[in-house]
């Protein structure tokens, strides 16, 4: 391990350490992880190695095949000049077998069916956790963790990546993993800068240790932190990538983090006049939300969580740090449908005219809209529809309330609220039409909050706009 610098070999020797089945590590690109991901893999395959175990297979696992040629590269360059091994190099497999021991190497990428089923194997690499949502790689890390554990075979799952491009909050299992550290049988190796310091080079050579061995690396970082002063898109990238900070602009963040410090930073005025209600109604494992924004910025909140399964249920399934949900319940903004798998709309209407009285307006999308309609009465009822113009029409409104005003948030909603926006993404199509989108496919990012701001916004910077409140009111099917 002599070519390895320190922190390098600090990461190997918990891998080498039998008190763990996990070992992680994030940083930013150009930390040297794909190279240490072949470095483990290589010593597995080397006779006499202490990782090594004759005749068993390993695995290299990542989004895809063409990312795991990368780490596939580092190995066959240390491994190939003995002429001990056979190698798999085509478009569709990758591979190497030790002759002499049979000891296997496999690559699997994002697809399932290649990863479940593991038995036998002492290793597992990852290479970019965060590069795997794009592809529904989620399934890949759903098998990689559920066969630790398996009697008389253990397993041990070793991670080198960025949180980027996907794993930029809370409700990401990879984000989660790293935020939670080393804990039990998991060991977590983090290399993170200070937002608040992010142009300082102290703070990115800290974060970026190779810099002091390559004046030409160090270089280029200046030269990418001078042009993020000057752009804030490059300073999302730069935080991302160079920082390892979950960052994004506004062309995959509903909110950027400096509009939000804006928000919260604002005095909060009182309770005038009566509010916009926005609702987002739950249908299946989702949260249904509720949003009250008076004319004068105000904005609270609140959310309905089923009672079927537990909150702790809810947790696992949606991969949120231990206690999260327990603590925003505990808030008194998220309340529990006790005994419900889906909580009807009269819960959250009934929660919000409790909190908030009456309102001037009830903005909401089409999902359950007949029963909802039911429930409010004589109230204002307006569907909005989500076609793209719509939806960029309320995301323009939201962007400018809160980097402009007046939009401030009660301190009580604050974690709620900041929890939910930490998980909602937009997407541009073609036409620069944005909308809000669900991040992955298993609908486990709680969103639902976000999701109903978004309505509330939107119609609070139109009646900014065009101050007469509208008269229609929803009248049921034609």
């Amino acid at each position: 391990m002599d070519e390895l610098r320190p922190f390098q070999r600090r990461f190997i020797k918990a891998v080498e350490s039998d008190a763990y089945d996990v070992v992680a590590l994030s940083g930013p690109r150009a930390l040297g992880k794909t190279y240490l991901a072949g470095h483990v893999l290589a010593r597995a395959m080397t006779p006499g190695d202490p990782l090594h175990q004759p005749g068993k297979e390993y695995i290299l696992a990542a989004a895809s095949l063409e990312q795991a040629r990368l780490t596939y590269a580092f190995i066959r360059e240390a491994l190939e000049p003995t002429g001990q091994y056979r190698w798999i190099d085509s478009t569709t497999r990758l591979g190497a077998t030790h002759v002499a021991t049979n000891t296997k190497l496999r690559a699997i990428s994002s697809n399932a069916k290649t990863s479940f089923g593991l038995v036998g194997i002492p290793i597992v690499v990852l290479d970019e956790p965060g590069a795997l949502e794009t592809i529904g790689g989620q399934m890949l890390a759903d098998s990689l963790f559920s066969a630790l554990g398996k009697p008389g075979s253990a397993l041990q799952v070793v991670l080198c990546g960025t949180l980027a491009p996907m794993a930029t909050g809370s409700g990401h299992w990879w984000f989660d993993l790293v935020e939670a550290g080393t804990t039990g049988s998991t060991y977590v190796m983090k290399y993170q800068g200070d937002p608040k310091t992010w142009d300082r080079w102290g703070t990115i050579s800290r974060c970026n240790p190779l810099a002091e061995i390559s004046p030409a690396f160090r270089k280029k970082l200046l030269a990418e932190r001078d042009a993020a002063r000057r752009d804030s898109r490059l300073k999302a990238r730069f935080l991302s990538y160079r920082l390892n900070v979950p960052s994004g602009d506004e062309s995959t963040v509903l909110l950027t983090t400096e509009d939000w410090e804006r928000v919260v930073a604002r005095p909060v005025p009182p309770r005038r006049g009566r509010p916009i209600f926005a609702y987002d109604l739950a249908g299946g494992r989702a949260w249904s939300a509720a949003v009250a924004l008076y004319r004068n910025g105000r904005t609270e909140c609140l959310a309905v969580a089923p009672g079927i399964p537990s909150l702790q249920d809810q947790e696992k399934r949606d991969r949120v740090p231990a206690g999260l949900y327990s603590k925003l319940a505990a808030s008194g903004r998220l309340l529990i449908a006790d005994g419900l798998h889906v909580p009807p709309p009269s819960f959250l209407h009934g929660a919000a005219i409790a909190e908030w009285g009456g309102p001037e307006l009830i903005y909401c999308d089409r999902f359950r809209l007949p029963e909802l309609a039911d429930t409010v009465g004589g109230s204002k009822l307006v569907p909005r529809v989500t076609r793209w113009s719509e939806s960029s029409d309320d995301i323009r409104g939201l962007r400018s309330l809160s980097a402009d005003g007046p939009l401030s948030v009660e301190p009580g909603s604050r974690s709620l609220l900041a929890a939910s926006l930490a998980v909602a993404l937009v997407k541009t199509d073609d036409a620069g039409s944005v909308r809000l989108v669900k991040r992955g496919s298993n609908n486990t990012a709680r969103d639902d909050v976000a999701a109903a701001l978004l309505l509330a916004a939107g119609a609070l910077a139109r009646l900014i706009r065009r101050p007469k409140v509208p008269t229609w009111r929803y009248r049921g099917a034609a």
